[in-house]
């Protein structure tokens, strides 16, 4: 049980580079990192990342930006279907 606990917690390094892919992401998104309306998204997208293994900021934000802009067009042409 203490093992699993342990896996789940996070480093201030480890903090460090999700919030560094965050931002990084945020901006190559052109969206602010705390107030656009998917910055939680994001930033659930760039912990999962990390959690699969990927320690590089540059790489995860650069997954990150491409696993968000799909789903910003999956949910766009969703909003643009009829009722």
């Amino acid at each position: 049980m203490f093992t699993k606990i342990k896996n789940l917690a996070y480093s201030p390094e480890d903090w460090d580079t999700m919030q560094t892919a965050h931002l990084m992401a945020s901006a190559m998104l052109g969206r602010d990192p705390t107030s656009h309306e998917n910055a939680e998204r994001l930033a659930r997208t760039v912990m999962k990342l990390f959690d699969h293994g990927m320690r590089d900021a540059k790489e995860i934000a650069m997954e990150a930006v491409d696993q968000e802009t799909q789903v910003s067009d999956i949910a766009a042409t969703r909003a643009s279907w009829p009722n």
